[in-house]
């Protein structure tokens, strides 16, 4: 499947505008890093052999990919120019992806709430370049995924939840876990009453 362009990502362009975004709002999280994961979404896909590439007309620019599927996406004027489109060597839809922003110091069973409220802005600057005017107004109207009340914005853990939890100080909260997919679990991204050092802490089990 080499050199063939059908199996599309997404638009070269449009994954820019993520890391606009994450520019854009890095005070949120100064430290952090920026990364995007692929993960199957196809039944018997895995990660071995899977490879990405930012391909145009003229542009062909290999992106190296970890043992975990992530990938730090650079920046390229010649690829913008070419209106290339991120591809891999597999299939149509057999992968999703999503973008994964960690400040250092954080454990591994736990999520900053400054990191949730950028990786939110990151995957909505993507995903509302697919929208109708219309529909993009209507989100935007309340403040958008990530900065509405309204608005419900789930994240994974790692593995199953049986709590989650988040810590500011003194002050602790349960938050929403979805008990169908049991990694979910929402956080307040819009509630100003916490900081963005706010923690999730994740409680394992089913």
């Amino acid at each position: 499947m080499a050199g063939i362009r059908d199996p599309e990502l997404k638009a070269y362009r449009t994954m820019v505008k993520g890391l606009d975004a994450f520019d854009l709002e890095r005070a949120r999280a100064p430290k952090a890093a920026l990364r995007f994961l692929l993960r199957p979404a196809a039944t018997g896909e895995t990660l071995d052999g899977l490879t990405l590439t930012i391909s145009g007309d003229t542009v062909s620019l290999p992106v190296e990919l970890a043992a975990d599927g992530g990938f730090v996406l650079p920046r390229s004027a010649a690829a913008l120019a070419d209106r290339a489109e991120l591809v891999l060597n597999k299939k149509r839809n057999s992968f999703r992806w999503r973008p994964d922003v960690r400040s250092p110091g954080v454990p591994a069973n736990a999520r900053r709430l400054g990191d949730l409220r950028l990786q939110c802005a990151v995957q909505w600057a993507i995903d509302r370049e697919a929208l109708t005017p219309q529909a993009r107004g209507a989100l935007e109207a309340n403040g958008g995924p990530c900065h509405s009340p309204l608005a419900h914005t789930a994240f994974e853990a790692p593995q199953a939840l049986r709590a989650a939890w988040l810590r500011e100080g003194s002050r602790r909260e349960a938050l929403p876990v979805n008990r169908q997919h049991a990694r979910r679990f929402t956080p307040p991204l819009a509630d100003g009453g916490w900081g963005d050092d706010a923690m999730v802490e994740f409680e394992y089990g089913t």
